[in-house]
């Protein structure tokens, strides 16, 4: 796919289009079973034998309410074998963006259009260092998604969800309105949006809230925020997220971030962040492109971000504690 009439042409039918969706987690694979449901040529590469082996000999299987789909599509960890893709989604972890953009490079055409969809800040800086030249588009969604086991998802998102995509050299793109399009004929809510950065922000003031706190205390998203004595430090970290925000000159209200965070939570009530997932996993956390992300910037403004340092503090000693409390007894 080396033209714009091609990407047309491939969208008008949606089996046309070769999807490669790197990272085969929770929220990767429900991205993919939506272009496999669509008819789009759907892999996906991941690292994890066990999920690549399942899905690939028996498909995706996707809970959502008390039904059950499983979808067909492939699975590889041999970032060779889909050939030349003209979607790349990438759908890792920030610690993990590097190798993986490294890994699927052999997958990226000329014509290949690259998405990150992924949380926190930082990711769009570190895919360019690896395939400076590629076309590279960035944006967020609201779609939650919970990993049951090896090829088996769980939508956790009440709503419709909405995802937003722009051009990460920030100008106008036919490659947006191409998969934007591809997105919506996969049941996706997507739309093309030239304030994506304000809208990461926002997306931002979630994770750092939700991520942190469900993660610390061990809770879903619905228990964490009924919660009312838990609001103060919620509200008290979306301000700071607000103040530093400004001072990058984006344009995010406090009221605005603090009622963006409340619909996404009633929304995703059901929700165990995949913080939580690994903190329980004595996994890596996202900490650093989050609220870490959000003490950089504050130190380099002069901003004081104490509920931020709290959030980030009790992360990284989890982190980095797993021994310790294992040999204590504290971890299952």
């Amino acid at each position: 796919m080396n033209t714009e009439k091609a990407m047309t042409d491939q969208v008008s039918t949606g089996a046309g289009s070769k999807v490669l969706v790197v990272g085969a987690g929770a929220m990767g694979s429900l991205f993919a079973s939506r272009f496999a449901r669509a008819g789009c040529d759907t892999w996906v590469y991941d690292v994890w034998p066990e999920d690549v082996e399942r899905i690939r000999e028996i498909g995706l299987t996707v809970r959502s309410g008390d039904t059950e789909e499983t979808v067909p599509m492939h699975a590889t960890s041999d970032p060779r074998e889909p050939g030349i893709a003209d979607v790349v989604l990438i759908f890792v972890k920030y610690n993990q963006t590097r190798q993986a953009t490294s890994d699927i490079a052999p997958a990226i055409g000329p014509g290949t259009v690259v998405l990150t969809l992924q949380n926190g800040l930082g990711n769009v800086k570190l895919i360019r260092e690896v395939i400076p030249d590629a076309t590279l588009l960035c944006g967020f969604t609201t779609l939650t998604s919970e990993l049951l086991g090896p090829g088996h998802i769980e939508a956790s998102y009440a709503g419709r969800g909405e995802t937003c995509v722009w051009s990460a050299d920030g100008l106008p793109s036919k490659a947006c309105e191409w998969i934007v399009d591809l997105l919506s004929r996969s049941g996706i809510n997507a739309i093309v949006d030239p304030e994506i950065e304000l809208h990461i922000w926002e997306k931002l003031v979630v994770n750092c809230c939700l991520n942190t706190l469900c993660a610390i205390s061990g809770l879903s998203v619905g228990a964490l925020v009924d919660r009312p004595e838990i609001w103060p430090i919620l509200d008290g970290i979306t301000d700071e997220v607000v103040a530093v925000a400004a001072r990058k000159e984006i344009a995010l209200p406090r009221e605005a971030a603090r009622g963006f965070l409340r619909h996404v939570a009633k929304e995703a009530r059901a929700h165990y962040p995949s913080m939580l997932r690994d903190i329980r996993a004595e996994k890596q956390t996202e900490i650093e492109c989050l609220n870490g992300a959000v003490i950089r910037a504050a130190e380099r403004f002069g901003i004081k971000v104490p509920f931020n340092r709290f959030a980030y503090g009790m992360i990284r000693t989890l982190e980095t504690t797993y021994a310790q409390r294992r040999d204590a007894g504290d971890l299952q």
